[in-house]
């Protein structure tokens, strides 16, 4: 834990941030000794805290003299982030990802900076990103499909090509300034961005991205695509439409023809007819009717008033639902694309993005996500009461017999761990 004027200086930044105001003073609470311990207690029982950078050494040099030299030449302007020292690590499928490990100096310089971006945007994210953040999870997000996307229609299935090594770092630094009036911070952060890689003894440049496996990529990366979930969450506000969705024209027919039936048979026996054979020829129709309404579904999927739309983030990966038609998430993924290339400077990739039929189904984090439809009866409520039966007054219902109600499935291995991160 913080000692308690740090910890108050550090937590006061979500205020400053709700209030609307940009955030300064962050490279004046770097100069605490005590921000830096806690960055090492952060560090240190991560898998990886021991790997040296380029410089060889390792997080078991920690001491106060180290964080002394770091604070003051952070102070005077003389501090240097290094290049990070690329490695590969293998994948899934048997292919290899670049990681970059930096030096210990610059995992702490990184891990205080993550400390206060983290207090600084943590209220603003939105509750659709599940990527690298504090109780949220590869199973937070699956849940949240689970749970909210019943009556999707359609899958936008969207790949952004290389996305952490395409973040554009003048759109990013422009983005931190929006939040950040403090242009030492901002100014250590593309420090931190522009510092590099070596790999096989040999220097490169990084005019884009952001280096997997850095402290603060994560945090970066997030605030990167928080203009993204922005955009998405002002899309929603204007797709939706309707409070539910209207009944199915076969719906309809059978429970108006149902109606007309029973108030007939009503007729015939206030008249005292109750033995008619009319009113028998009637009850067996509805009969016929009720097996044949528990065959149809009561809503019209198809609905032209009712519109929704779903989004989820983890990290670079991303899924957005449809409740409308297919010409309408066909445009939805035509702004999504627009917004990436001409807001974020990034790239959909057209082999591996597309519409998919919910049913079909689409892969998110190594999950296949689908709907199915239960066809199972399922109870009416009847004057607030559930019930089975149903009246021969015609007074209706909130729902009645079995609606063929689609569902949203998800099936597949466990998620990934976050802990390749750092």
């Amino acid at each position: 834990m913080l000692p308690d004027t740090i910890e108050r200086a550090v937590r006061s930044l979500p205020t400053i941030i709700r209030s609307g105001r940009r955030v300064n003073g962050l490279f004046r609470l770097m100069k605490s000794p005590l921000l830096w311990e806690h960055a090492y207690q952060q560090i240190a029982p991560n898998k990886g805290a021991m790997t040296p950078g380029v410089d060889g050494k390792t997080l078991d040099g920690f001491s106060p003299e180290t964080v002394r030299s770091i604070i003051d030449r952070l102070a005077d302007g003389s501090y240097r982030p290094k290049p990070v020292r690329r490695v590969y690590i293998p994948k899934a499928n048997g292919k290899k990802r670049p990681l970059g490990v930096p030096t210990t100096e610059d995992k702490l310089v990184q891990e205080v900076a993550r400390t206060l971006l983290e207090q600084i945007y943590e209220p603003l994210f939105s509750q659709h990103s599940h990527g690298f953040r504090k109780e949220r999870s590869c199973q937070t997000a699956l849940e949240s499909i689970r749970a909210k996307w019943t009556g999707v229609k359609w899958l936008i299935d969207v790949d952004v090509v290389g996305y952490f090594d395409n973040i554009d770092h003048d759109v990013l630094i422009g983005l931190l300034e929006k939040r950040i009036a403090d242009r030492r911070f901002v100014r250590l952060i593309r420090g931190l961005l522009k510092a590099g890689y070596i790999e096989n003894w040999v220097y490169h440049r990084t005019y884009s991205g952001t280096p997997q496996g850095g402290v603060v990529s994560p945090m970066l990366a997030n605030i990167y695509l928080h203009e993204l979930d922005m955009f998405m969450e002002a899309r929603i506000a204007s797709f939706t439409k309707g409070d539910r969705r209207g009944f199915s024209k076969d719906y309809r027919r059978i429970r108006n023809r149902t109606s007309y039936l029973r108030r007939n048979v009503d007729a015939l026996r206030a008249q005292g007819l109750a033995d008619s054979s009319k009113i028998a020829s009637m009850l067996e129709e509805i009969g016929r009717l009720k097996a044949e309404r528990a065959t149809v579904p009561a809503s019209d999927a198809l609905d032209p008033n009712y519109r929704r739309l779903r989004y989820c983030r983890y990290a670079d990966d991303f899924l957005i639902g449809v409740t409308g038609s297919k010409a309408e998430a066909r445009q939805l993924m035509d702004e999504v694309r627009v917004f990436l290339t001409d807001t974020l400077k990034l790239e959909m990739s057209a082999e591996k993005s597309g519409i998919r039929k919910a049913t079909d189904g689409a892969r998110f984090l190594g999950y296949e996500v689908c709907t199915s439809t239960n066809t199972n009866p399922h109870k009416a409520i009847f004057n607030g009461r559930p019930t089975l039966r149903r009246g021969l007054s015609g007074s209706s219902t909130t729902r009645v017999g079995a609606t063929m109600k689609p569902s949203v499935r998800v099936v597949g291995p466990r998620c990934a761990s976050q802990a390749t991160w750092r």
